[in-house]
């Protein structure tokens, strides 16, 4: 490559009529200061796109470097998303599953007092019978009790006897009746 100390030192043949060696000596510094403002030029642009060269690799690894974390970053949210709706069907399931199980421990409880009720009921009408059977058996024994007076009043018995005692009535068929019928 030619550089200015070239254009400066160049010497050319002298012939008679030639060209005058001083004018061509300024010319020669004239291209040879050019000629060195374009090479430093050159030298200068070439650091420049080697500059803006490194520049645009780190950008497009920047770029690059974005792309990927976009790419994860969408990843993790459809990710999040999945989770969250797997989570609210749990949640939901769950939900279902303590309403079912409330459902069911209220049948129970229901189906249970239904039986206590229709136990009650069946007990209030075994102590109805009773007591209807009790009062029957007691009116009966009134009854008895007024029909055998009268007929020992008007008996004349010694002062010393005792007239006999009537027969008490046959025992009722239910438990506790039948006790108070006893004591009677």
């Amino acid at each position: 490559m030619l550089t200015p100390i070239d254009i400066q030192n160049q010497t050319f043949n002298r012939s008679l009529r030639g060209y005058d060696p001083e004018e061509v000596r300024t010319f020669l510094r004239q291209v040879a200061q050019e000629w060195a403002a374009l090479l430093e030029e050159k030298h200068s642009l070439k650091q420049r796109i080697e500059q803006l060269s490194a520049d645009l690799a780190k950008y497009r690894e920047m770029e690059n470097i974005l792309q990927r974390t976009l790419l994860q970053a969408e990843e993790a949210s459809r990710l999040t998303l999945q989770n969250a709706e797997k989570s609210a069907a749990l949640l939901i399931q769950e939900a279902q599953q303590k309403a079912d199980e409330m459902i069911k421990a209220a049948e129970r409880q229901k189906s249970q007092l239904e039986e206590a009720i229709r136990v009650l009921q069946q007990r209030r009408q075994d102590i109805l019978l009773e007591l209807r059977t009790f009062l029957t058996l007691q009116l009966e024994r009134l009854e008895q009790l007024t029909q055998t007076v009268p007929q020992a009043v008007s008996s004349s018995v010694p002062a010393g006897s005792h007239s006999p005692k009537p027969s008490p009535p046959p025992p009722a068929k239910s438990g506790w009746a039948a006790k108070i019928a006893e004591k009677l």
